[in-house]
């Protein structure tokens, strides 16, 4: 009989498991899923009665375009081992695939709520276009059709354009990495704005352009940019982020940049305008100049200064005579005045003047003193009332004031307090603690 140890069994099982069961696919749903240090990824996979647990290690995954989260239903692909430490079997997987949906679109979908939630698709932070670009950018493949399709839509708009055109790849694996290049290289050389252009194709040839590293580099550009990515009716991640969309890279090249004939027919209405405009001010003012020549003061201005000092002449005179007349009037009138004082008379009005002053100045004062007497009576009093009203006074009589502890609520019947609570007595002299043990509802002896 051979004993095994339990590393040995473990390990002729797992060899075992892994020789049987070398690749499998399983469907289930993803729960408890945990992505350790950023590389390898734990999850279970379940379905109505039973679960397994998956690992993935970063070699299989970082390939993976879409993410897995809880919920997702997915096929596994790959072998079951067993994890020795613990005793438990688990299925390594080496690739997964949702289920219902191509993983393209699963990453499309993810990606777009994801960046979406993070406000990249928000008008608030989109940059306008530049009315008249000096410098146009455009990142697209050199060698294809959409060049030239732009190129001819912006010779029949504004001859005299200046474009800068990066070539990359607008497809493959190192599409996004190329993009993000020709991104950085535009804004430095100086463009006023930049276009992002392909033309059509399938979901996968188009991927570059929705990725989150693209993404990003167009949100984070502080250059204007326009995507013009596929047909009409093909919109990736990249449409939305940027800060104006095209249905196609000849839309763009409309949008960019306007119509020279109509930009010069704008320019020569307004230059009709603003002359029709100069001109009917012009002749206001001629009329207004003309108006303003014919006026007497203009012609003949000596005139009019003679007549202001005829005026001013006629002004003095009048003004002289009055004042002379004033002041004989008043020397005649002082003249008379002394013959009509009588020194006397003066006098003994004087005297009744002065004792009619100080019979009205005893009178104040006498009837102040009396307010005064009155006032402090009436003060004494109410001292008196204040005092015996007191709730000192009160106090000191025998009585004493009951609250409830710790409280201002005065005790003024047996319905105020209960039994067991705690009050304080204010005697004239201190305070007393007490408890309530007992209360009688009686008023003078009558049952209440």
């Amino acid at each position: 009989m051979h004993i095994y140890s339990v590393s040995e069994l473990s390990l002729d099982i797992k060899k075992s498991l892994e020789v049987s069961f070398s690749d499998v696919w399983v469907e289930g749903e993803v729960s408890n899923y945990y992505c350790h240090n950023n590389r390898h990824f734990y999850f279970d996979l379940k379905d109505e009665s039973s679960k397994i647990k998956v690992v993935m290690f970063y070699e299989a995954n970082k390939n993976l375009i879409f993410q897995i989260e809880n919920g997702l239903h997915i096929i596994v692909n790959g072998y079951i081992s067993l994890y020795e430490k613990r005793g438990e079997y688990q299925l390594v997987a080496s690739s997964v695939k949702p289920v219902g949906k191509g993983e393209l679109i699963l990453a499309y979908e993810q990606l777009k709520a994801r960046l979406e939630s993070m406000g990249y698709f928000d008008e608030a932070v989109k940059k306008k276009l530049p009315v008249l670009p000096g410098v146009i950018g455009v990142v697209t493949s050199t060698g294809g059709a959409v060049i030239r399709d732009m190129i001819t839509v912006l010779s029949k708009r504004f001859d005299n354009f200046h474009l800068i055109a990066r070539n990359v790849s607008v497809g493959g694996q190192t599409s996004q990495e190329e993009v993000c290049e020709a991104i950085d290289d535009l804004c430095n050389y100086g463009v006023d704005v930049i276009i992002i252009a392909r033309g059509g194709g399938s979901l996968e040839d188009m991927w570059a352009f929705n990725t989150e590293m693209v993404a990003d580099k167009v949100f984070k550009c502080k250059i204007p940019v326009i995507s013009a990515i596929g047909h009409e009716t093909d919109y990736t991640i990249c449409d939305f982020v940027a800060d104006a969309r095209a249905a196609t890279p000849s839309v763009a090249a409309q949008i960019v940049i306007p119509d020279k004939k109509e930009v010069t027919e704008r320019i020569k209405k307004i230059i009709s305008i603003l002359k029709n405009n100069a001109e009917s001010k012009l002749a206001l003012s001629r009329k207004e100049f003309e108006s303003l020549t014919s006026r007497r003061i203009l012609k003949k201005p000596g005139s009019l200064i003679m007549e202001r000092w005829q005026e001013l002449d006629g002004l003095k005179k009048s003004m002289v005579s009055a004042v002379t007349g004033n002041l004989a009037r008043k020397k005649s009138a002082l003249q008379s005045k002394p013959a009509a004082i009588n020194v006397r008379q003066a006098r003994g009005r004087l005297r009744l003047e002065d004792s009619h002053l100080k019979s009205l100045l005893f009178s104040l004062v006498s009837g102040f003193n009396k307010y005064i007497a009155a006032l402090k009576n009436s003060t004494v009093l109410l001292i008196k009332d204040l005092q015996a009203n007191s709730p000192v006074t009160v106090l000191e009589k025998g009585y004493a004031f009951l609250f409830k502890k710790g409280t201002n609520a005065a005790v003024k019947s047996v319905k105020d307090i209960e039994t067991g609570e705690e009050t304080e007595i204010i005697l004239s002299d201190g305070i007393l603690f007490a408890e309530i043990l007992d209360k009688i509802n009686k008023k003078f002896g009558i049952e209440v």
